[in-house]
């Protein structure tokens, strides 16, 4: 594998994700209720109640974090 394959491919498999880091508050359950908001809450409100920061929710929301999660 070259490097340039690794950057595309091989960091993607090989890296540890989710509920797998030491330091994630957030488990995969928890992911999902934040995506369907069933609640009508926002980021805000989310971000509160997990002790997160706004923009962790956002990340969250637009799939820009926590992407392995369907």
């Amino acid at each position: 594998m070259t490097r340039f394959e690794y950057q595309q491919f091989g960091a993607k498999v090989t890296s540890l994700r989710g509920t797998d880091l030491p330091h994630a508050k957030l488990t995969e359950a928890n992911v999902r209720l934040i995506r369907q908001n069933r609640h009508g809450w926002t980021a805000k409100q989310w971000a509160e109640f997990y002790g997160l920061h706004q923009r962790t929710i956002d990340k969250v929301r637009d799939r820009r974090s926590w992407s392995h999660v369907a």
